[in-house]
């Protein structure tokens, strides 16, 4: 994969929703880094704090896609945060 300061794309969390509700929000972050880490090969993922309060707001309703943007802070080491768009 060709290396970008910032890349967006979706992640789909449909496998998520499948578990139980209670583990829902936390399984959903440990999805994210998990996805992370296989398409970029890092090996420290931070997450923005605006991205884990959307996707544990409400820790039984998951959404099943989440944009993202993710930006390469320093080797081997990526800053994922939700992509908002601008009107």
């Amino acid at each position: 994969m060709k290396e970008k300061d910032n890349f967006e794309m979706i992640i789909n969390l449909r496998k998520v929703i499948m578990s139980k509700k209670t583990n829902r929000s936390k399984k959903a972050i440990a999805m994210i880094r998990k996805i992370i880490v296989r398409h970029f090969g890092a090996e420290k993922v931070l997450l923005d704090p605006l991205l884990a309060a959307t996707v544990s707001k409400n820790r039984e309703k998951v959404s099943s896609r989440i944009p993202v943007v993710v930006s390469k802070i320093g080797e081997k080491t990526y800053l994922v945060k939700l992509a908002v768009k601008h009107e």
